[in-house]
């Protein structure tokens, strides 16, 4: 009898412990989904009756401080659902939601863009623990053409306030050292041809566009060939510029453009023996827009050059964040 009982029991205890692992495995869901510009962690619960809710926190993916203050979206088909900001603890909720398939989307100053797609459950929760990475702005692409009135070594030293992260050929420390010809072709010491020396690198203090032009997506390649003619480019330089910028701005409703001028010389200062005659620099900042807005106008005139002597051209762009929209909180 003794030995019946003790069975029965070690029987209920086995039960009981299976069965709240069962639970915890079928009530409980986790996962990570991690970008290069974010990381999610998905807890979600399974349905069990009840209203439908969002939660979650937004952190810094380097450091994990809080992000107050990110706008955050719920769409569905297209059409937001909800809007909310997260408080000063980076979290935010949204309840009372309907099954099927969502998108969310987060913005916050100075990050990268957040979207992801959201299946909802009626009556099952949703937690999100969301890391955004910083927006990183890098002057993209600056190209460097020489075109002396006659075969000649040349010295270019580049002095930037920022980190180098890509040159060709590469770039040594006391600068680079090639003989140039008149129709711009380039020689190292090692007989290597090139037709122009490249650099790319993010810069310490982003620079900034206060004036500019607002230019419909559509129009980029018109706007850039006079705007570049303007400045000095010939017409394989300018090629070159709008086939490197064209797909990353003719599919935006409106872009923002600035050329920089006095503020782009004092970021990244070239100098050159011997000195050029003429010095053409192009440095294009660009700001992807959803709607058309009013901007001051940008005077070209003192950036706008004619080429006389031994003249060097550099053009280059970057991408500044996009600028955040105001959105309609909708039920």
């Amino acid at each position: 009898m003794q030995m019946k009982t003790y069975l029965a029991l070690l029987s209920l205890f086995v039960s009981s412990l299976y069965g709240c692992k069962l639970k915890k495995g079928l009530n409980s869901k986790e996962k990570v989904v991690e970008s290069e510009h974010s990381r999610v962690l998905i807890r979600s619960s399974e349905p069990g009756g009840g209203s439908t809710l969002l939660r979650g926190r937004i952190k810094d993916m380097q450091s994990e401080d809080i992000i107050e203050g990110a706008i955050v979206k719920l769409s569905k088909n297209g059409t937001m659902v909800q809007g909310v900001i997260s408080d000063m603890e980076g979290k935010f909720e949204i309840k009372n939601l309907t099954e099927g398939k969502y998108e969310l989307e987060i913005r916050a100053t100075s990050y990268e863009k957040f979207t992801f797609p959201l299946t909802i459950k009626s009556g099952a929760n949703t937690d999100l623990e969301v890391w955004l990475k910083r927006f990183e702005i890098r002057l993209e692409k600056p190209v460097i053409y020489l075109y002396p009135t006659e075969k000649t070594a040349i010295h270019v030293a580049l002095n930037y306030k920022g980190k180098l992260t890509h040159t060709y050929p590469a770039y040594p420390p006391q600068g680079w050292e090639v003989v140039a010809e008149p129709n711009g072709t380039l020689w190292d010491n090692k007989g290597q041809e090139y037709y122009a020396l490249f650099w790319e690198g993010v810069p310490y203090s982003p620079l900034e566009a206060k004036n500019g032009f607002v230019v419909p997506g559509k129009e980029t390649a018109a706007f850039l060939e006079e705007k570049l003619a303007y400045l000095g480019l010939n017409r394989r330089e300018a090629n070159e510029f709008i086939m490197h910028w064209l797909p990353r701005m003719e599919n935006h409703p409106y872009n923002l453009v600035h050329f920089a001028g006095a503020d782009y010389e004092a970021l990244a200062s070239l100098h050159i023996s011997p000195k050029p005659e003429t010095l053409i620099r192009i440095m294009m900042l660009t700001q992807p827009l959803e709607r058309k807005i009013d901007f001051p106008l940008q005077d070209l005139s003192s950036l706008q050059k004619t080429r006389k002597g031994f003249t060097l051209v550099e053009w280059g762009g970057a991408e500044l964040e996009p600028m955040s929209t105001k959105i309609s909180f909708g039920k």
